[in-house]
This record gives C-alpha cells, structure tokens and sequence, in this order.
C-alpha cells in the first residue's frame, strides 16, 4: 500500500475504484494528496483505503462521502464499484497460563469462566500464537522456572485453537447486519424506558429527579469529551474550534464571579466597583462559586456535539449541501453553548439577589455577626468621627450602634447601618472599632456627627 493513514483514527474503509486509463494520473494525484493508502489491483482498477474516526454504524458511508467529495472536486471520472469496513485483526499471540494438571471443562463456555476463577492457581504464562504451540513450550517452561513443578505436573490452558484462514466460516461485520442492529436499538430502547419508569415511579423520596437526570447525562457526555479531545491532534477545525470555545470558560467564570460579587452588595446599596473581593481566598470563593455552573453548561455542550460527532452526525458529504450542514452544525454549537452560558450565569445572579435580600433581612430582624457572600466578608465595628462634621455621602454617621464595614476603593470607607442604611466616608476619617457582632453595646460618644 502506497500512501500514510493519519495518526488517529478508529476504522479503516476499503473502497474500491475503477478508473479509465487516460484518467489514471488525475486519480492518482488527487489521491497522493489525501492521507489515504491506495494499490492497484488490476488493470484500471484501484484499491483505496480510509481512515474514520467515530463509530463503526456509518463509518463506510462516511468514507464513501469523503471519498466522492474528493473526486469531484478533482474532477476525476473514477467509479467506485465497493466499499466495506475493514475488521481489525487480532494479535497474533496469546497468553496462556500454565495450572497444575487437572481436569478442565470441554466445553469452552464453562470452560472460560472457570480460567478466570483458577488464574490465581497459575505458575506463570506462556506467549504463543497457538494452544499447540504453548504446550510444546511447556518443558522449556518448567526449566527456566523450576519453582513451578516438573512438566509431568503441569498443564496449559487456554481458548481453543481457531481454524486457518480459509477453513473456517468468513468472519462478518456485525455492524453490517440488520438484526444486530435491531436488537441493540431494541436493548437501549428497553434500558431507556426502564430509566424512565424508574424516575417517575420508583426512584426513593431522598434522591433529587435532577440528580439522577444529570448523572445519566453526565455519563455518555464524558464519552463525547474523550472523543473531542483525542481528536485535538486531527487538526479539524470542527473538532479544535469548539474546544476552543469552551476553553474560555476561565474568563468568563471570572466575570460571573464578579458580577455575582457586585449583585449581591446592590442589596445593600453598593454599586459595582466600589468594594472588591477579600484578599485572594475571597476572589478564590467567588470563582469558586460561578466556575461550576459555567463550565458545567460548556462541557456538557461540548460532550453532546462530541457525541454527535462521533456518530457522524454532521460530516461533510457531497455538494454544497453537506458543506453547509457541516458549517451550520459548528455554528448550531456556538449558539447552544451561548445559551447554556446564559442560563448558567443567570443561575448564581439570581443566588447572590436572593441571599443579599436574606442577608439585609437577617441584620435587620435578628443582628448577630457578619455573613460572608461571594468573596465578600464585612467586618462589625463601631465608629467615632475624627472630626465634627465628618465629611459623608449618604444618612448621618450612626455611632451609638455597631455598623457593617466594607473596605471600598479609591479610600473610602462604606458602613451600613440596619435602620438607615450606607454611608460613605472618607478613610481614616472616623475611628473604628471591631466587635464581635451587631448586638454588642457601642461607648456612648454621641449619636450622630
């Protein structure tokens, strides 16, 4: 065979191709400069293999479409005449273990199972490509182990010898016989109606519906991730553009986790940008808080268009048509994972409004210390003004109860009182005092400034 496969694939399609002699050069030029492996075989007639990533239903038309589309363009007059989906071969050897001499079962269905049971009896293994040949090797065993015992004593087993080729029944695609198929679409039709019934009627009171739900997609997502990331290396732009896309979940958690940050202060009067997270381990607890729902709806659109692509759903074809099926099938992509995106920054906006509420109600009814909220952790302190009157924005300075303090930027100090509210005064411009909570009895140094 004359020409190199890529590095990744999963089958090889054998196609193939009868050409008129005056077409032989155009043929073979469009072939040289694919990664396909061609031979002739006659006179006119040419051998053409092809590699397809994915799975096996579908991989010969896959490569048919591929190899048409190539020819077209060429504008090569080559007729394909065949096209089969290669098996793979098997290794030519095997390993046999070599057991104490007994009795093993005829029958090699009772006969496997019960090598598996006994593999821990083994003195060892012989590789051989042959039953017949392992047993001949079995005194040449016995000497360079001689722990295991004299040969007289030993036996080898192993799966039977099959016939030579040719001798035996042709081995078949399975992939290629209705019935098969039929009865693994009956199987996975069963398994899924079970998995239903069980969810609606039987599942446990204590189980969460959504968590079982997104376990079982979880499942065959992880599939399709393996196989969009393994196909990294291919150099498809349908295969590195959306892992591209999904790679710019790190900056987009970020500017989730800030507006998470910003919402939730808006409930107590704080525009954006006027306090920033707490120290490092605060920006870490506010990434922390929206990376998860924003690479969750990444990874799950990038694992279902792996799973599509893995059954071919969406590959070139002939013509414009498949082109731009192929070319809608990507941008289909960017817009699903567009709204799983929206969907999931909706989902800590709409925490951070509900706990900032919870939290301004809890400091109002009940008081009690400062609760912390993405990567923000006030401080309770009590003010004294360093000056009559202290220069502020916002209701008068309360000084003879324990206020809320955030650190804001540009030196400015933001403290929130649970009866009027925020008020911002420039840094330094008051004593602060911390105290344990906003319960804890302020030094009478006079009401307001």
């Amino acid at each position: 065979m004359k020409g190199e496969l890529p590095g990744h694939y999963d089958h090889v399609v054998r196609i193939g191709v009868e050409v008129e002699p005056r077409d032989e050069a155009a043929f073979l030029a469009v072939v040289q400069g694919r990664p396909w492996q061609t031979r002739r075989v006659g006179q006119g007639r040419f051998e053409v293999h092809i590699a397809v990533s994915g799975a096996a239903l579908g991989a010969t038309g896959v490569a048919l479409a591929e190899c048409h589309r190539a020819l077209d363009k060429a504008g090569s007059n080559a007729r394909v005449v065949c096209a089969a989906r290669l098996l793979r071969r098997s290794s030519p050897s095997r390993r046999y273990l070599v057991m104490p001499r007994g009795r093993m079962p005829e029958q090699e269905w009772i006969a496997a199972p019960a090598r598996g049971l006994m593999a821990w009896r083994s003195r060892g293994s012989i590789e051989a490509t042959s039953l017949v040949e392992a047993t001949s090797r079995l005194a040449d065993f016995a000497e360079r182990n001689p722990g295991a015992g004299p040969p007289e004593g030993l036996m080898v087993v192993g799966p039977p010898d099959t016939p030579p080729p040719g001798t035996g029944p042709a081995e078949l695609d399975p992939w290629n016989d209705w019935r098969f198929l039929l009865a693994v679409g009956a199987l996975i039709a069963a398994g899924a109606l079970f998995l239903g019934l069980y969810t609606a009627l039987w599942m446990p009171e204590g189980v969460p519906r959504w968590l079982l739900i997104g376990i079982l997609v979880a499942i065959p997502c992880l599939f399709g991730l393996w196989q969009m990331f393994r196909r990294v290396p291919e150099g498809r732009i349908n295969t590195w553009l959306p892992v591209a896309l999904t790679a710019l979940a790190t900056p987009l958690a970020v500017a989730l986790s800030n507006s998470s940050h910003d919402t939730y202060l808006e409930a107590f009067g704080i525009t954006p940008g006027e306090v920033t997270p707490t120290g490092a381990a605060g920006r870490l607890f506010a990434l922390s808080d929206a990376l998860p729902p924003v690479l969750s709806a990444l990874l799950l659109s990038l694992g279902v268009f792996g799973l599509l692509r893995y059954f071919h759903v969406g590959r070139r074809g002939v013509g414009l048509l498949p082109g731009l099926v192929s070319v809608s099938f990507v941008s289909l992509y960017g817009l699903v994972s567009l709204q799983l995106l929206l969907t999931a920054m909706s989902v800590p906006l709409e925490r951070s409004v509900q706990v900032g509420a919870e939290h301004v109600a809890h400091y109002r009814d009940e008081g009690g210390g400062p609760l912390g909220h993405a990567g923000v952790q006030p401080s309770v302190v009590c003010a004294v003004p360093e000056e009559d009157p202290v220069s502020r924005i916002g209701p008068p300075l309360t000084t003879d109860r324990p206020l809320l303090y955030f650190v804001g930027t540009d030196d400015v100090d933001l403290l929130w009182d649970r009866e009027h509210g925020l008020t911002k005064v420039p840094r330094f411009s008051a004593s602060l005092t911390p105290v344990p909570d906003l319960d804890t009895e302020c030094p009478e140094e006079g009401t307001t400034a």
